[in-house]
Formats: C-alpha cells, structure tokens, sequence
C-alpha cells in the first residue's frame, strides 16, 4: 500500500500493478483517499475523485495507516509513523514496512515493528533508487546514447535485487538471521571500509 504523493508512490503503484497485487494508493497528510487502483490526484481532487469513484474513499483529516494491509510503502517525508500508527500496523497484521521516503519512520516505532516480527525494508537501502537513477543517468550521459524505459527500468530492478541480496547476505553472515536493517547497515559500512583500506587510508 504506497502512500504519498510523488514519483515514488506512482512508480511503487505501477510496478504492483502487474504482479497481481492489490495496490491501494493513499495520499498525504493531512487528508487521505483511498482507491481501489492507482490514483494521480493533486491534493484538491482527492475528495471530488473519491465522490466520481465509488470504490474509493476519503478520510478527511486522517493518516493513511489505519487501513488494513500486508504491506505499507511511505513515501512522503521524514518521521511520520509513529508509534501509535506502529500499533495500528501490527493491529492490521502488516507484515513488511518497505520505506520509500528518507527515514520515514521514528526509532520507536521502527523498533516496536521489529519487535513484532514485521520486516523491515530501510529507506537506505529501499529508497537507493533515486541515486541509482541519477547514477544510471550519469552513464547514459558519458556514453552520449539513450536508454529506453524498459532499459533504466532493468538496469534499476537489477540494482535493488543487488542491493537486498548483499543487505540478506550481511545479516545472515553475521548472525542476525533476516534482519534488512542490520544488513544493510553492515553491507554498507563494509563497502565504505573495503574501499578505504584499497586506497591505503586505513
């Protein structure tokens, strides 16, 4: 269930899409709309459009986390779960809390969602996306072409499966079973630490 309003929450809908999943979209603060498909609504259509549509729903003045799901996806801002929406996730048998936005949810809540066994994809390593675009970008430039769509889009996909696969293979290596926040804390403190000692820094 991707919630917010930009690029990220449109690209968490439609890659859900054809993978048979059930994607709900809930926009931001202070106001949500929930529908049954993917939904590009600026901030004052959210109520009108729920009007037009009957499967979806507005909830004026409310947070997004109250519906149920198996998984959430923020992708608004900074610090907005808090331990109470933390409870109500777990009440709602959520399973994964995939961040898409920077550090979308406070240590407390991140650790109460722990604590109740739902997996957690850290916004460092599920939110790498944007820079490994700008990267992908880069090479694009250098190499004077243009990649389609359908290129940037596989080039991404194969990022992020690189990116988990080293976050698991951290976590189970050193103990923690599969635990995404200490793997990729690990895998990226080992990437900095083997690239200093390759330059002699250390």
């Amino acid at each position: 269930m991707p919630q917010g309003s930009g690029h990220q929450a449109d690209d968490a809908c439609t890659a859900g899409t054809p993978r048979g999943k059930a994607v709900y979209r809930l926009r931001c603060r202070p106001s949500r709309a929930c529908a049954d498909r993917s939904a590009r609504t600026r901030r004052e259509h959210r109520e009108p459009y729920a009007k037009k549509f009957k499967s979806a729903k507005f909830f004026k003045g409310e947070k997004p986390w109250g519906v149920k799901a198996d998984l959430y996806i923020p992708c608004a801002t900074q610090n907005e779960i808090h331990i109470e929406d933390a409870k109500k996730m777990v009440e709602n048998g959520c399973r994964y809390l995939c961040e898409g936005a920077n550090m979308p949810t406070t240590n407390e809540a991140l650790e109460y969602l722990r604590d109740n066994k739902v997996v957690i994809g850290p916004s460092k390593a599920a939110n790498a996306g944007g820079v490994a675009c700008s990267c992908i970008e880069m090479g694009q430039n250098a190499g004077h072409t243009v990649f389609t769509p359908a290129q940037v889009y596989e080039q991404l996909e194969q990022i992020m499966v690189n990116i988990h696969k080293q976050a698991a293979e951290a976590s189970a290596k050193y103990g923690y079973d599969y635990d995404l926040v200490k793997g990729a804390n690990i895998a990226g403190f080992l990437r900095v630490a083997d690239a200093m000692m390759a330059q002699g820094i250390v």
